[in-house]
């Protein structure tokens, strides 16, 4: 279930992976591009996806991502945050004179619901910024790269 972004009191990552075990990975066209060498990647329907092998994303290297920096999808830089054009006023975060509706998963077991706006405004801003493109590398949003680089 995805939450306003206002609801939620804290979160972090702590590289779980339960993300990677949940979560069908949507890719844009060019991400798809890049990753299809791998073979680890699928259409259906006119979307992309990372396809899942077993119950879990195969780029999954003990509880991290082996995908990092340029290679690691937006979906997965933004993950437990859904970032969207339209939506609950609740969910509105302003930036760079525009709005966005941001909204966080409760699947992931770091979601703390309740009030945290100071806490969490520094986190929804990076997300933003990813989904814009402002910014390319997720520092706040996403465990710390130590996986591989493919």
């Amino acid at each position: 279930m995805y939450v306003p972004w206002t609801r939620v009191a804290s979160w972090h990552c702590n590289a779980c992976g339960i993300c990677c075990h949940k979560y069908r990975v949507k890719l844009t066209f060019y991400e798809y591009l890049k990753l299809r060498p791998t073979g680890l990647v699928e259409e259906k329907t006119g979307r992309y996806y990372i396809k899942r092998i077993g119950n879990r994303c195969p780029f999954q290297s003990g509880n991290l991502c082996s995908l990092q920096g340029e290679r690691k999808p937006v979906a997965c830089k933004l993950y437990p945050f859904l970032v969207r054009k339209k939506g609950k006023e609740e969910a509105l975060y302003e930036y760079e004179g525009e709005e966005f509706y941001v909204y966080i998963t409760t699947d992931c077991p770091n979601v703390k619901l309740g009030r945290g706006l100071e806490s969490m405004e520094k986190l929804v801003r990076e997300a933003v910024m990813i989904y814009t493109g402002a910014k390319k590398r997720a520092e706040l949003i996403t465990a710390p790269e130590k996986g591989l680089i493919l």
